[in-house]
Parts: C-alpha cells; sequence; structure tokens
C-alpha cells in the first residue's frame, strides 16, 4: 500500500521555499535507502499550510516548541490517524526525517518485538520499534541532497545473534542486533511490571534507566516513551553540525528562533547553473515563437 506523508511548517521561521528541500530530500531517502529495506512505499510531500493537504495524508508538523522542551512526538488523532510533531531546533531536518521513517514503519505506535531483556535478570520483553532512536544523535546523520537526514536501523536489528555481512544500520554504525550508539537509547516494555526500561548510551557510559509504570490508559507506547524521553534528544539538537550543509545552523532555534541563510556549496551552485540553463532554454523557446 503506498503510504502518503505532508510535511507542513506551522512556523513562521521556515518557509514553503525552506520545507520544500527537506522533503525531497526526505522522499528520496525512503524511496532509495529505507523502503526497500522495510517494504515500505510512500510519498512525501511539502504543503504551505494544513487546509492544502489532502485527506488521507499523515502529518508532520513543525512549530516553534514542544512540551517540556522535547523535539519531536507521536500522536493520534481523533479518528486514531497518526501525526507527528518537530520542534524548530538545531538540526530540525533530522528529526522530521526521524519522525517520518518512525511513522511509516508503525504508525500507530505499538509495534514491539519480542527478546531477552538488556537487563540482567528480566527475562522476556517487548523491544518499541523505533527505528532511528539507537542511532539518532546527529553525527550519525547522512546527506542526501546536502541535506542531513537521520540514519536509521534495519529489520535485522532484532536478530537473536549477530552474523557476519549482515547490515543492522544503514550507515553501518551499528553493527549488531539491540546496539546503541553514543547519544541513542533502545525501549523496551516489562510485561510482568508494566514498566518501561530504556537503554541509554553517553560516550562509553550504558545506563538502563527504569521510566516508570505504563499506564493502561496510555495512547501509545511510543507516546509514552516519547513523553520520557525528552533528554534524550539533545545528541540530536547538539553536535553533528558539519559545514557546507543546507539547512543545518549552529543556532537552537527554541533559545533564539531565527533561521540563518544557508551559504552556498558546490551542490547549490551545480543546483542554480542547472536552473539557469533551464531558464535559458525556455527563453528561446519563447523567442522562436
Amino acid at each position: 500500500m503506498l503510504l502518503h506523508i505532508a510535511l507542513v511548517s506551522i512556523t513562521r521561521e521556515v518557509t514553503l521555499a525552506q520545507l520544500a528541500p527537506v522533503a525531497a530530500a526526505i522522499q528520496k531517502q525512503v524511496s532509495r535507502d529505507f523502503g526497500p529495506m522495510w517494504n515500505i512505499e510512500a510519498t512525501v510531500d511539502a504543503f504551505d499550510k494544513l487546509e492544502d493537504v489532502p485527506v488521507g495524508y499523515w502529518h508532520v508538523l513543525l512549530q516553534d516548541e514542544l512540551p517540556s522542551g522535547a523535539a519531536g512526538l507521536h500522536k493520534r488523532d481523533d479518528n486514531k490517524q497518526p501525526f507527528a510533531l518537530v520542534a524548530l531546533t538545531t538540526n530540525w531536518p533530522v528529526f522530521m526525517s526521524h519522525e517520518v521513517l518512525e511513522m511509516l514503519v508503525d504508525p500507530q505506535g505499538t509495534l514491539t518485538r519480542a527478546g531477552d531483556s538488556l537487563k540482567s535478570g528480566q527475562g522476556r520483553v517487548e523491544y518499541l520499534i523505533e527505528v532511528c532512536d539507537p542511532c539518532q544523535a546527529s553525527k550519525f546523520a547522512y546527506s542526501v541532497n546536502s541535506v542531513m537526514v537521520s540514519d536509521f536501523y534495519t529489520p535485522q536489528y532484532f536478530d537473536p545473534v549477530k552474523s557476519s555481512g549482515v547490515r543492522y544500520s544503514y550507515s553501518g554504525r551499528v553493527r549488531g542486533p539491540r546496539e546503541v550508539l553514543d547519544g541513542g537509547y533502545l525501549s523496551w516494555f516489562d510485561p510482568q511490571t508494566r514498566r518501561l526500561f530504556q537503554l541509554e548510551v553517553d560516550g562509553r557510559k550504558k545506563t538502563i534507566a527504569d521510566r516508570g509504570e505504563v499506564p493502561f490508559a496510555v495512547e501509545s507506547l511510543r507516546a509514552f516513551s516519547d513523553r520520557v524521553s525528552s533528554d534524550r534528544r539533545d545528541s540530536v539538537i547538539k553536535g553533528g553540525s558539519r559545514a557546507g550543509l543546507r539547512l543545518n545552523a549552529a543556532t537552537d532555534f527554541r533559545k533564539t528562533v531565527r533561521v540563518e541563510e544557508p551559504k552556498l556549496t558546490a551542490v547549490d551552485h551545480a543546483r542554480v547553473a542547472n536552473a539557469d540553463n533551464l531558464w535559458a532554454q525556455l527563453k528561446k523557446i519563447a523567442e522562436a515563437n
């Protein structure tokens, strides 16, 4: 089934002209990198305002700030359709890619994979399918059309044993099942205690955090995980900036809300030259008539 994602900026700081290149980059990522691995087909389009979005599209909205300083949240509307919110932070295109990919794999935020717990003595647990969280830091992101997009793990990430020649994340930086990279985390639900646990990695430090009991009336496991993990999203906001990439400023927009004019790169000059050539062709056609 072909899925449809709509990206909309509801902050005045990012225009449709600035959002469109991000949509194009994520579309290319989904079609070329992500979709073949996860057997997913989807369109990703930018729209000027919410009223322009066709019925049946899932929304990913960019806004100035989110509650509790979060950088991204997964939600469901009154009709149980998924939508996501992304805060205007440094490296917001990485967050937008992150939210789109996780929405495509698990629209309702309820998918889990059973496996032995990483916590000693805990037994079998249910790992949340959050394809970007373990490798979410910007330093592991990669460039598509000169826009930074999030790395993601593959369906083999939860294999019971490590095998040679298997790709566990698109970038290849994740080298084994359930490995978590610096700045990332992995969440699981313990059905015996109804508590959510997370493995957090900061440099060489690994911590298993008890995030508390999951209420029976919770919207979804992933929504609960998002709510208690806002501190982990700083690994995407901080660091990882790379010179020469579009829409990759060094300002935390939650503190200073402004979008800096991107410096032209070799990629930008090539795009401008291509546009100039096309304009010249159009002028010749007009003059011929």
